[in-house]
């Protein structure tokens, strides 16, 4: 019997590797290639634009097992982070355009500009958000940039956490700007931090673009494995409703990707261009801390970053350039008061559900 043993013992020592290499393989190995037919249609060049939402939705009871399950959140929140993806299937091409959270917009359906310099009649991008969620803050980039927003991601604090800590085994030495991430809580804190740097949000905004563009980097190998599927299924689970993308839409975009030659290596990303100023919201009747958009150079960006035009020259404001702000940005605007730090609206938050709740906030059109 001993002799037995030991050559059942052998045996298995010879075996478990070879299964276990062989699950490895199977996992790892490119699937083979095959289209996908999803609900998602590209536009008529190929081109799908997907909006990533970062909220800041608050808990609403003491936290449990934070960053591994998602706890009750609050309903209504800032959208701390908006960038949007724009992927081109027939060029083979991913570009990330973040968009700072104060910049002033003209929101359908809600605010009352007469002109497009109005500003004082005009609300802060993320107060779109806290009105009407994902679906008015969708309607106001498109009418800001002239696109279509095919499909839309918004992540918490619980779901961000999740997905970088699913993710994490695959992300090395993983450093932005920088900072060392070797967790899911640092992670959190480096694409939420605002205050403290050069130039708050837009600096915010640079931060989580090259977090974004790191990231793709690091894992875009798994993408077409069988491994990179089920994170992608395990993501969408802890995301949950806040989002409308598909598995298959995501495979979708994966296979064309794949079979245009994509390459990390050649996202281009841009931070949309404004100027920091104070102006007084004749809604709240308050003075704040906003971004002014500079309208030609937005155009100029979302030609060449959404539109593919490469002969167009655009800032990408990814570095300290030369911006020569247009005069209008500095008409009527300027309270005297101080502008070195911007203030901290998040107490406007529940300024706004307030007037929602007694029937003083404008309704949004239920269409998109």
């Amino acid at each position: 019997m001993g002799r037995k043993r030991r050559y059942w013992w052998l045996l298995l020592l010879l075996i478990i590797p070879l299964v276990l290499a062989g699950a490895a393989l199977f996992l790892l190995f490119p699937r083979p290639h095959r289209p996908v037919v999803s609900a998602l249609k590209p536009g008529p060049t190929g081109t799908i634009n997907i909006l990533i939402i970062g909220k800041d939705a608050r808990a609403l009871e003491p936290v449990q097992h934070e960053g591994r399950q998602r706890n009750l959140r609050e309903k209504q929140s800032h959208s701390d982070v908006v960038m949007v993806v724009h992927v081109n299937l027939d060029l083979g091409r991913v570009n990330l355009l973040a968009l700072p959270r104060d910049l002033l917009v003209g929101v359908p359906g809600v605010t009352r500009a007469e002109s497009a310099t109005d500003f004082n009649q005009m609300e802060k991008l993320t107060h779109a958000y806290i009105i009407g969620g994902e679906k008015l803050l969708g309607r106001t980039v498109e009418h800001l940039l002239g696109i279509t927003i095919h499909r839309m991601v918004a992540l918490d604090f619980d779901s961000f956490r999740m997905a970088f800590g699913l993710l994490r085994p695959f992300l090395g030495n993983l450093k932005v700007a920088g900072v060392s991430l070797s967790n899911r809580h640092e992670a959190l804190k480096f694409v939420r931090r605002r205050y403290g740097l050069a130039q708050d949000d837009i600096d915010r905004c640079r931060n989580n673009l090259l977090f974004v563009r790191s990231v793709i980097n690091r894992v875009w190998w798994l993408a077409d494995t069988r491994l990179g599927g089920l994170f992608i299924k395990r993501v969408l689970q802890m995301v949950g409703d806040d989002t409308d993308l598909t598995v298959e839409e995501i495979g979708q975009v994966v296979y064309g990707l794949k079979q245009a030659g994509f390459s990390p290596a050649r996202i281009q990303t841009a931070v949309l261009v404004g100027e920091g100023i104070m102006v007084t919201l004749e809604r709240y009747g308050e003075t704040l801390w906003c971004y002014l958009p500079a309208y030609r150079e937005i155009r100029k960006q979302a030609d060449r970053f959404l539109r593919d035009q490469d002969t167009v020259s655009a800032l990408d404001f990814m570095t300290r350039q030369k911006f020569s702000a247009p005069g209008y940005l500095f008409e009527n605007y300027v309270t005297g008061l101080p502008a070195e730090s911007p203030p901290d609206s998040s107490a406007l938050a529940t300024r706004l559900m307030e007037m929602e709740r007694l029937g003083m906030q404008p309704q949004p059109d239920s269409g998109r």
